[in-house]
């Protein structure tokens, strides 16, 4: 039997409501869980830049995580770039990465791996997320954020 966090409502100043659920049994950290959650719901325009996220109390009230597990969440998604904490007012989005497609020809390679640190901040991927490495077919090595990168194959 799976523990599943009862799908908890976000509701945001635009009036729309995402339903946000924990896997406890899914083998990944919590706090992983929300850094992923959070970080997508970015990506995808669900938090806009200047919207507030919950704090390390709002998430052990609505999702029942400790208040640590919320802050080490907030800590991933500030070395990430996307959020930034303001002392006694909240943490608050303060980036939203463009989605990345790139297209692989004949020939190409695609690898994962964790990032070097030059890449970590040049890609502002933070410490948790790998990136996509191709290698085309003539030997050039692109490195890119798997976070936001959407590999499409042409034939």
């Amino acid at each position: 039997m799976s523990h599943i966090s009862p799908g908890v409502p976000m509701a945001y100043e635009d009036g729309t409501v995402s339903q946000v659920r924990i896997d406890y049994d899914s083998g990944e950290r919590v706090y992983l869980q929300i850094v992923r959650i959070i970080r997508d719901m970015i990506i995808n325009g669900e938090l806009p830049v200047g919207t507030q996220i919950p704090s390390g109390a709002e998430m052990k009230r609505a999702w029942g995580v400790n208040r640590l597990t919320g802050a080490m969440a907030v800590e991933e998604l500030r070395k990430a770039g996307l959020v930034s904490t303001k002392p006694g007012v909240g943490t608050f989005v303060t980036g939203a990465p463009a989605r990345n497609t790139v297209s692989l020809r004949p020939g190409d390679q695609v690898t994962s791996r964790m990032p070097t640190e030059e890449e970590r901040v040049r890609l502002r991927t933070g410490y948790l997320t790998p990136v996509l490495v191709v290698t085309r077919a003539d030997g050039q090595v692109e490195p890119y954020n798997a976070a936001v990168t959407v590999i499409r194959v042409s034939s």
